[in-house]
């Protein structure tokens, strides 16, 4: 398979899972794109794997890592409207706010337990394939993913309380 053909089988899937990594559409697009380039060079070798898939993902947890180590980018806040409701009475942008709050959540973990949770809950992968992502131990996926639920349990309660 050429570099050509995977991309166009498996780029759609990458550019979700780097968003999801992420929570940023932009720094996903960054990390991807890195992750790409690198892979690209090495293609060859890659190409002939039996789950190359599974690398070019490592890859880009590798370069996430990497990145979330240097200095953090300044971000922007959107501001919005919050009065303005559709023509059906609902809140456009409760699916913002609704996003926004996991992003927030998710934030707060450490990248190792950030990509564990991704990995595990949106693409749905046992340990053994996340702590080879991760390049782990499937224990330490383990502990990674229970000290990630702790931290959101512990985020998530003061806006509970909030609310009730």
């Amino acid at each position: 398979m050429t570099f050509d053909e995977f991309l166009r089988a498996e780029m759609a899937g990458l550019a979700r899972f780097a968003g999801a990594l992420t929570g940023d559409h932009h720094l996903a697009e960054d990390v991807l794109s890195d992750a790409l380039m690198i892979t690209s060079a090495r293609w060859g070798r890659i190409g002939r794997m039996d789950n190359p898939v599974g690398y070019v993902r490592r890859v880009v947890v590798t370069t996430f890592l990497s990145e979330r180590r240097k200095a953090r980018r300044r971000r922007t806040e959107a501001t919005a409207d919050l009065n303005v409701l559709d023509r059906a009475g609902h809140d456009p942008h409760e699916a913002v706010h609704g996003r926004d709050a996991i992003e927030r959540l998710l934030a707060n973990l450490t990248a190792q337990q950030r990509a564990a949770v991704v990995l595990r809950y949106l693409f749905d992968r046992p340990d053994e394939d996340i702590a080879a992502v991760l390049s782990c131990s499937a224990a330490t996926v383990r502990s990674h993913l229970s000290h990630a639920r702790a931290a959101l349990r512990l985020a998530a309660a003061p806006a509970e309380r909030g609310t009730s």
